[in-house]
């Protein structure tokens, strides 16, 4: 592997591991483009720095004990792909699930785009089937929280 490809990947785990596990923003600003864009298959248009941020917050405040792993990462030139697994307990509403007394995981895989050491671009698939199935069992189950 090149090593603009695990200096790429590298790059791509800090990111993560400063703005969903740490909520660290202002020290991965300096890791994004100025015109970084983000889009995600639950959201319906493409969001700035701003807005991703706020995204990260809002998940991060809907999930108790809340981290993101990363299982698996490939990069080849300036492309790094992630699979991770969102997971915590979900105590706030958040994309339209109700908050249930259990862990959760949401698994993505999120296609990312390096130029000159930043990242310009990242796209993530959620998979909110999953999520849905894991949350309407503990619903059925009695074991959800009342609001």
């Amino acid at each position: 592997m090149s090593a603009d490809a695990e200096s790429n990947k590298k790059l791509i785990n800090n990111f993560i591991e400063l703005t969903w596990n740490q909520g660290r923003f202002h020290l991965a600003r300096s890791l994004l483009s100025r015109d970084f864009t983000y889009y995600a298959s639950t959201i319906d248009g493409p969001m700035g720095i701003e807005a991703m941020e706020a995204l990260i917050a809002q998940i991060r405040t809907c999930m108790d004990d809340f981290s993101i792993s990363v299982e698996d990462v490939v990069a080849e030139g300036n492309l790094v792909v992630t699979q991770s697994t969102f997971s915590g307990t979900l105590v706030k509403p958040m994309m339209g699930f109700y908050p249930v007394d259990k862990m959760v995981a949401l698994h993505a895989a999120t296609f990312w785009k390096i130029r000159h050491g930043q990242i310009v671009e990242g796209n993530s698939l959620l998979d909110t089937a999953d999520l849905f199935q894991q949350v309407y069992k503990i619903v059925n189950s009695g074991k959800a929280i009342a609001y």
